[in-house]
């Protein structure tokens, strides 16, 4: 965790994880020496990516399991109605597929109904470790963050005002908090007009600014004694 102690370089991400999900994959996680992990039981999916992605993963032989005994469209029309956006990662080998007894077609019957009735999109992992890689370029792609590597995430430039000699170092005070780099907190900045306008903004205003969700407001406000 060092580097990401620095707090000068590097992105911070926080991923929530189900306290189900095997600890081989949260510890291939947390060699990415910028991503907070907490585990704690999820009530829909399994990783929750910093209030911005919710992740489904299931693997060959839960996801025909799940479909026997009915789970499985429960737990999507869950997805489907929650508040964060949904994907769901099926992880496995297609030789899985065959030993779990059910036909090609009735399989590609289950994922067409996911993605175009439920409107979930599905993506194919053959391994935890590529899982984890999608996971953080959907991510990525959905928070439209400039990432160029899965192992570091770099902030973006501020592009500071120039009429404005100590916006760099409001910057610097708004990235103290859990979950802000310089890129949130420039949008927050721009957003409310001030650093006042930042604290006493309540959750509900603060997570309308991009890539600010749920989990880092409620921390903003939690340390700023509200």
């Amino acid at each position: 965790m060092g580097d990401f102690l620095k707090g000068s370089k590097f992105y911070p991400l926080q991923i929530v994880i189900d306290d189900r999900e095997p600890q081989a994959i949260v510890d291939q996680i947390l060699d990415f020496k910028n991503i907070i992990v907490r585990k704690e039981r999820l009530p829909i999916g399994d990783y929750l990516l910093d209030s911005d992605l919710l992740v489904e993963r299931k693997s060959v032989p839960d996801f025909c399991a799940s479909v026997k005994d009915g789970r499985l469209f429960k737990q999507v029309a869950k997805l489907a109605n929650s508040n964060v956006r949904p994907c769901l990662i099926l992880e496995g080998k297609e030789k899985e597929f065959r030993e779990t007894g059910f036909k090609k077609k009735a399989i590609q019957g289950m994922i067409i109904s996911i993605s175009l009735v439920f409107k979930i999109p599905i993506v194919r992992s053959k391994s935890p470790k590529q899982t984890i890689s999608i996971m953080l370029q959907s991510y990525r792609q959905l928070t439209k963050d400039s990432l160029e590597d899965f192992r570091f995430f770099p902030r973006l430039k501020p592009k500071f005002r120039k009429s404005d000699a100590y916006f760099k170092q409001k910057v610097h005070i708004l990235e103290g908090f859990p979950g802000i780099g310089a890129d949130k907190a420039e949008r927050l900045l721009r957003h409310f007009g001030s650093l006042q306008n930042v604290f006493v903004s309540p959750e509900s205003e603060l997570v309308k600014v991009e890539g600010v969700g749920k989990i880092i407001a409620a921390q903003m406000k939690k340390l700023l004694g509200n």
